[in-house]
């Protein structure tokens, strides 16, 4: 009969290490590439065009209602349901032998 014996802490570390490394490695070989597709269909005029100038973000991104001021109606909404609930269940004891 033969035993399997589990690989030493250290050595399961290392192959961990080594795997992540070499996953690594291949991804940013990857992204290294170009894609001619994709450059390839660009016009000409579209190439001689300059970039665009960047927005401060302030302006780019709409400003947004704060969460505390937008959950108030929503709370407000909430304590008088459960104020609403708390009186159906008294009502409910008083009838209730």
């Amino acid at each position: 009969m033969t035993q399997f014996s589990l690989p030493s802490p250290k050595r399961a570390k290392a192959t961990t290490f080594g795997l992540v490394i070499a996953v690594g490695l291949v991804a940013g070989l990857g992204a290294c590439s170009r894609v001619p597709e994709i450059e390839n269909q660009l016009t000409k005029d579209l190439r001689a065009q300059p970039y665009p100038h960047l927005l401060p973000l302030a302006i780019a991104v709409p400003a947004q209602t704060p969460p505390d001021a937008a959950a108030a109606p929503v709370q407000e909404d909430l304590d008088a349901r459960a104020r609403r609930l708390k009186a159906r269940a008294a009502a409910l004891r008083k009838r209730t032998p």
